[in-house]
């Protein structure tokens, strides 16, 4: 088998899990969204959800993702399997941990991390105020019952990349499906026990208890999910083993000290981001953000995480054999598949973000523009410039380039929190324009550091793939665009039908550009052909 159609291969294997977790991850946002809505609980629940997702990332999730296979394949490389496996076998004891005393920290810290991120809301009087230390407890309990997700989604980390490193890519991309379904599960019964909560008399109830261990559960369980493959790909070698002078260990420290300050950007940029959306106070502001960002991500996870999920052992290998030309081409041809599917995607986002928005969280109510809407649209607008950057990101990582992925998300960081200050201090589209404008500049200025180390793929950007996907989906945003303003009905079955009609409209459209731009390209190499 080729290596193009090994690669292909890997990438569906990875892209089939990532869409079944999306899909499942998507319903569940439905489900949250059914059962607590754009409300003062669901702002808690989310806010405390967020944390340790933000937590682990600090401690290990960027630095595992960005050192841990660049690392463990360098080992095995140029120590062979019986050395290698010792030094991997320090890198994952120190992993373990820093999980546990990461988890005991957000437990004890709670009310405090709580309270940091609902600073910026301040009470205009005793009833908003008392609403708003209500919030507070109920996001405090919450967050303690999930601090066991940090040492849990370590794990996960962990147990991935030695996975990748064996060429095993699939079973990572599928476990998150058991997680969103245990938690659909625990939201349901939540609905059935206590189908109008309020938030008063929430804080400290048994039904809020086991809301937050069943969450966790689901966690756990995603693990768990993982050991059998663990198993049978030949990890039996890994010990608790303390060295804090293996080269591994050092090597993770020396590149993960960089990524440590770039996740510490990353999450104080989060922190502003939600933190204003929390002054801003109105409906639900802290879900709108995190719902509109859990949609725009999926076409991201699906397309892009998938192409470099699979791609990154290759790029390490190449970097240790210092092949810069193969790491260009390499690159291009990810960046190439990420872009012929994620440029369509965002203009579908772009058009039709509202009803979206509207059937699938707001009960086929479309009457009033959507703030979920609205993020998911500004969001889909830098989701180009977003993949570029994250791209760009991972082969410089590949390199051990770590001081400048610092640099280049420091740069993104400082922008994100310097147009939220200027443009999202009272508007969610202001705040979510921020993170979208930040991340595109940021690409331009990844193209070019990548360029200084012979790396080039800027080009690739207007390939003639490119522009094929371009040019088709421009013609079915209009279509789409002027399918769904043909029609008012605004609820229940004529939203359906009405969305539904633009979007079909749009794939008719995209499908014929396409199909005319392949006969045309085939009718002049036909034609070069005879010529010669």
């Amino acid at each position: 088998m080729s290596d193009t159609s090994t690669h292909t291969s890997r990438v569906v294997s990875m892209a089939s899990g990532t869409l079944a977790s999306r899909l499942t991850g998507l319903f569940r946002v439905l489900v949250l969204a059914w059962v607590l809505g754009f409300t003062p609980i669901a702002d808690s629940f989310n806010l405390a959800n967020t944390v340790p997702n933000m937590l682990f990332d600090l401690v290990l999730g960027g630095v595992a993702g960005a050192t841990f296979i660049p690392v463990f394949v360098e080992r095995l490389a140029l120590d062979g399997e019986r050395r290698a496996w010792k030094s991997i076998s320090s890198v994952v004891t120190g992993a373990f941990i820093v999980l546990v005393v990461a988890s005991l920290v957000a437990w004890f810290c709670a009310p405090w991390i709580v309270e940091g991120f609902t600073a910026f809301r301040h009470s205009t009087s005793t009833e908003s105020g008392a609403l708003l230390l209500q919030q507070r407890a109920v996001a405090t309990e919450l967050l303690r019952w999930f601090s066991p997700q940090i040492f849990f989604y370590g794990l996960i980390g962990v147990a991935t990349a030695l996975l990748n490193i064996r060429h095993r890519f699939g079973v990572g991309a599928w476990v998150p499906v058991a997680n969103n379904i245990v938690c659909i599960g625990v939201l349901i019964w939540f609905h059935l026990v206590d189908p109008t909560p309020m938030i008063a008399t929430l804080n400290g109830s048994r039904d809020l208890m086991w809301l937050g261990i069943g969450t966790t559960l689901g966690v756990a369980i995603q693990f768990l999910c993982l050991v059998p493959s663990l198993f049978r790909s030949n990890l039996w070698r890994i010990t608790f083993r303390i060295n804090l002078k293996d080269p591994a260990l050092k090597a993770v420290s020396r590149l993960g000290s960089w990524t440590l300050l770039v996740v510490l950007l990353n999450q104080l940029s989060l922190f502003v981001v939600l933190a204003f959306a929390f002054g801003i106070g109105g409906d639900g502001p802290v879900s709108a953000y995190t719902y509109g960002w859990s949609f725009m991500q999926m076409p991201y996870a699906v397309v892009v995480v998938s192409v470099l999920g699979v791609l990154t052992p290759q790029l390490s290998a190449l970097s240790t054999a210092t092949d810069y030309a193969g790491l260009s081409e390499r690159l291009r041809f990810g960046l190439r598949q990420s872009l012929v599917i994620i440029i369509p995607c965002t203009l579908v986002l772009l058009v039709l973000a509202q009803p979206i928005v509207a059937i699938l969280l707001n009960r086929l109510n479309a009457t009033h523009t959507i703030s979920a809407g609205t993020v998911l649209a500004v969001l889909a607008a830098g989701l180009p410039g977003f993949t570029v950057f994250q791209l760009c990101v991972r082969g410089l990582q590949s390199m051990q380039r770590a001081r400048e992925v610092f640099y280049l998300y420091a740069l993104q960081n400082a922008l994100t929190v310097l147009l939220c200050v200027v443009l999202g201090r009272h508007s969610i589209a202001g705040l979510t324009a921020s993170v979208s404008i930040a991340y595109s500049a940021a690409a331009v200025v990844a193209l070019g550091a990548l360029a200084r180390h012979q790396v080039h793929i800027a080009s690739e950007i207007w390939s003639r793939h490119v522009r094929r996907s371009f040019g088709a989906s421009v013609v079915a945003a209009l279509a789409m665009a002027l399918a769904y303003s043909a029609f008012s009905w605004h609820r229940g079955a004529g939203l359906i039908a009405r969305f539904s009609f633009a979007a079909v409209l749009g794939l008719v459209g995209y499908t014929l550009v396409v199909v005319i731009l392949q006969h045309r390209v085939a009718r002049v190499g036909a034609k070069d052909a005879r010529l010669n």
